[in-house]
């Protein structure tokens, strides 16, 4: 009963209730339902899989390679007139640049493919080479002190951490003109560690090296120790101690001239020197194959335990960015890096990837194939990957390094670089047996419709599955950056990767936009 009277004193406030809400209008609208409250739901973080480096701070010492990307900065190339000793000889006088004992236009007769952009540069010399416009095309050397301290300021107002400069064992010892050179380069570039405040270390490249120069090269690294590693303010350090890298390890010792253990002699006298070390290895080091001598498997990772930091070599590797998702033998070359940076933990040994934008050298080299820069596409999906799987630290080929294409700083745009047209008629012979390029300027040699066979000229012949070609039809001309960017991107953009590193911008698969 009492029930029955609520019911109905409810239904007539609900009626009453309608009517009023309504203002006399459709008298049959029925109140939309009041939905209750949705909690929100919780947001899961999403985890950065970038390492927490520690991120330098400007004008401060260099304690660790960790957080910093640097350049390999070949420092090679020198000019007549530029007052090394080089520049006395016929032969070495375009040093670097030249191939055949020539710098001219012409494949085979000078050895780049990039050409720089000299609009900074305090300095230039002038070439036999010409402008689109007519006018003289001019190069740099880096005995000279204001080229050097023009790209070491480029490193500071790019974001780049500095650079490893390169001293080449088979030019530094017991050749008085290439130790003149590279001293000189080296004392050039401490000026520009000094006065853009850039970390700086030297790596020595093995090539020439054999065991009966271990002490020369001994002596040659404990000068450098004496004058620069130990007192430089910017110098390099790397577990309390400064870095010395030794590039060229893990390869076939009957081609490189020595082993696996005479390298662990040597690395182990220059820690005995007070270095800590950082080793240039082949691709393939861990897991053997490829470019590795896998027989020394064993010995080199004794050697690599043995050091404080590894930096894998990636040129000639891949060539665009299909090949470097999918080459190599363990489904990429990220997957690689991956792998490669799991066992460097597991021994404590700093794990250093090797970036580089492209590369090419076609003029020393005409059978090999052009490496597409894609934009800096292909560049940028190195650093990405190398980043996003917790790398700390990238090593890029190169600074500077137009004789083989890797060159990330300011060089021509495609419709500004010289002409590369020689000014004469000559023959390219090539034999694939041995990968044997000769120049040759005989009229003699015939060529037949396939050009896969020819008539020998004289003393210089070519196998039946070589070939000979006219420079004129071989149409190789010098490689430049795309029009539609600055001669500066990559200088740029290795900038960029540093600050992603240093988790100073978003981690960014595509290639970021200026």
């Amino acid at each position: 009963m009492i029930s029955s009277k609520i019911r109905i004193l409810t239904l007539s406030c609900l009626l009453t209730t309608s009517i009023t809400s309504c203002g006399g209008g459709n008298d049959d609208a029925i109140p939309p339902a009041i939905e209750p409250d949705k909690p929100e739901k919780p947001t899961v973080p999403v985890e950065d899989p970038r390492a927490d480096v520690p991120v330098h701070a400007e004008g401060t010492p260099y304690t660790t390679y960790r957080g910093m990307v640097m350049a390999g900065y070949q420092g090679w190339f020198g000019t007549p007139g530029d007052g090394c000793s080089h520049a006395r000889h016929e032969n070495t006088k375009w040093y670097h640049y030249r191939e055949n004992d020539m710098f001219k236009p012409g494949v085979l007769r000078n050895s780049i493919d990039l050409w720089p952009d000299m609009s900074e540069y305090e300095k230039g010399y002038d070439t036999e080479f010409r402008y689109p416009d007519g006018s003289t095309a001019q190069v740099y050397s880096a005995y000279d002190e204001s080229s050097v301290m023009l790209h070491f300021k480029w490193m500071q107002q790019y974001g780049i951490d500095g650079v490893w400069m390169q001293r080449f064992v088979g030019e530094v010892i017991d050749n008085p003109d290439g130790k003149d050179h590279f001293d000189k380069v080296l004392e050039n570039a401490m000026k520009g560690s000094d006065k853009y405040q850039r970390a700086i270390a030297v790596m020595y490249d093995l090539g020439g090296y054999t065991p009966q120069r271990q002490q020369k090269v001994l002596d040659d690294a404990q000068n450098i120790y004496n004058s620069y590693a130990s007192t430089r303010k910017y110098y390099l350090h790397e577990n309390g101690k400064p870095m010395i890298a030794l590039w060229g390890v893990g390869f076939n010792p009957s081609e490189r001239g020595y082993s696996n253990e005479d390298i662990q002699i040597l690395t182990d006298a220059l820690k005995q020197m007070g270095y800590s070390v950082m080793l240039g290895v082949s691709t393939y080091w861990r897991a053997g194959g490829g470019d590795t001598y896998t027989p020394g498997k064993t010995s080199l990772h004794k050697l690599i335990k043995s050091v404080d930091a590894i930096m894998p070599w990636y040129v000639g590797r891949f060539g665009d960015i299909n090949s470097y998702n999918t080459g190599g033998n363990e489904g990429g070359f990220a997957n690689m890096v991956s792998k490669d940076l799991e066992w460097c933990k597991k021994e404590n040994v700093l794990y250093v990837p090797h970036c580089h934008p492209g590369s090419s050298d076609l003029n020393m080299h005409p059978y090999y194939t052009r490496n597409s820069r894609a934009g800096g596409d292909f560049y940028w999906t190195q650093l990405y990957n190398c980043i996003r799987r917790g790398c700390e630290a990238i090593y890029i080929a190169m600074f500077d390094e137009i004789d083989e294409g890797t060159a990330i700083y300011k060089v021509l745009n495609k419709s500004d670089v010289p002409s590369n047209a020689a000014d004469e008629v000559y023959w390219v012979v090539y034999n694939p047996r041995n990968e044997k390029m000769t120049y040759v300027n005989k009229s003699g040699y015939k060529m037949s419709t396939t050009n896969t066979v020819f008539i020998s000229y004289g003393a210089v012949e070519a196998p039946t599955d070589g070939w000979c070609r006219s420079e004129k039809e071989m149409g190789i001309t010098f490689e430049g950056i795309d029009d539609n960017l600055k001669t500066d991107h990559y200088l740029w953009l290795t900038g960029e990767a540093r600050r992603m590193l240093c988790k100073q911008r978003d981690l960014q698969e595509s290639q970021p936009k200026r």
